[in-house]
């Protein structure tokens, strides 16, 4: 192939060439006619489609080493690309008014951070552009299955699972002008992670790529646009650590009201005690706890004198949350879950501890590393006070 490239059109057709290792059965052995174990590709693409074929292949092969076929792998790609699709669905209705012409959306030709982001605005486009350098970065040094990893996760949980939650409200809200920059992040979010996942999943990318506003191109094809560039401004740090903060107090709910057995309907109330700049993240998010964890009130305290008594509790850094159940509060399964708390973080001080009293460590690794250890033993530390010192009272009720 290289001789014809260079005789025919004088250059060689291609310039790397990247070598993985065999596509083996889901028991480890070489796939052959005698063992019966091959895969048919046109079978599994008329069952689960050639992208999520591309995907799980993509995904799992590492340059120099074999992977197995496993067909649950094949399934979570084709899941992969279900939840895309239906995420994109979720835009595209609310691009598009009743006879299917897009609505207004905001102007951004001068950079999307002139625009009048809102927080979970800044935080997922800065977010899909740390996502664009890394990725970017695991392409040119042919870490493909770094780079599958990443766009999927990015898909998954940033987009679908967090940020299309947060904006919803927006969406249906009564504010059209900032409806116009929802409907403009949202779209610049789609296509730019349509973009990144396009060499994995070329099909449905282009599909859905073809129901977006084109700009007044409607001919345009997406394999046909340029790779997304990193760029410095639409680098939002610290919105990215509000949203990390209510992300984490969501979740931190959600156990609590998981381990009460409390109905997903039930409306709660919560009570936080912060300090630092999470104490301002969280006062500054409070609305999405109330949207998306069904928080009816938050009240927030100054001292654990003001925590009311029957409540079960979720500890984060520099945040505690307490959420009174009443009746439906069951003490043995908070004492038992604090026990379990306390056991996690004994071990990670130990293990941390363990770490930076070791002197070859200290002496070798960088001193980001050294540092970085140290704030996560302080950090544990404080959380391992706080359960130590809840527990007591926790035993209390449940004598």
């Amino acid at each position: 192939m290289v001789f014809s490239g260079l005789e025919e059109m004088g250059e060689s057709p291609f310039k790397y060439v990247y070598v993985h290792g065999l596509v083996r059965d889901a028991e480890g052995r070489k796939m052959s006619k005698s063992l019966g174990n091959g895969i048919d590709p046109l079978e599994i693409i008329d069952q689960y489609g050639a992208d999520a074929l591309r995907f799980m292949l993509l995904s799992g092969i590492t340059a120099g080493n074999d992977m197995r076929f496993k067909m649950d792998k094949l399934e979570s790609a084709r899941n992969f690309a279900n939840k895309l699709w239906n995420a994109s669905r979720f835009t595209i209705m609310n691009l598009q008014d009743e006879e299917g012409n897009f609505r207004a959306m905001a102007d951004g030709s001068e950079g999307a951070e002139k625009l009048a982001l809102k927080d979970e605005d800044k935080w997922i486009l800065s977010t899909i552009n740390d996502a664009v350098a890394e990725i970017t970065a695991n392409l040119d040094k042919f870490e493909l299955s770094l780079a599958a990893q990443k766009i999927y996760d990015l898909i998954w949980n940033e987009f679908c699972d967090w940020y299309i939650e947060l904006v919803k409200a927006r969406l249906y809200g009564t504010d059209e002008e900032d409806k116009k920059v929802a409907r403009y992040v949202l779209v610049k979010a789609l296509k730019d992670m349509l973009k990144l996942l396009h060499p994995f999943m070329p099909f449905i990318t282009e599909e859905i790529w073809s129901y977006l506003p084109q700009e007044g191109n409607t001919e345009a094809f997406l394999m046909k646009e340029s790779w997304p560039v990193y760029t410095e401004a639409l680098k939002f740090e610290e919105e990215e650590a509000k949203l990390k903060t209510a992300m984490d107090a969501i979740r931190s709910i959600r156990n609590i009201r998981a381990e009460a057995d409390a109905a997903p309907s039930r409306k709660l109330t919560a009570v936080i005690l912060a300090s630092g700049k999470e104490a301002g993240f969280m006062k500054d998010t409070q609305h999405f706890l109330k949207n998306i964890a069904n928080v009816q009130e938050i009240t927030f305290i100054d001292s654990k004198d003001q925590v009311p008594d029957e409540v079960m509790s979720a500890v984060m850094n520099n945040v505690e949350i307490y959420v009174p159940l009443d009746d439906l509060l069951d003490y043995k399964a908070e004492l038992e879950r604090l026990k379990k708390e306390k056991t996690r973080l004994e071990g990670e001080v130990k293990r941390t501890a363990g770490k930076l009293n070791n002197a070859g460590f200290v002496a070798k690794a960088p001193e980001a590393v050294v540092n970085a250890e140290r704030e996560k033993l302080a950090k544990y530390e404080d959380m391992l006070a706080k359960i130590i010192e809840r527990i007591p009272v926790v035993e209390a009720k449940v004598k």
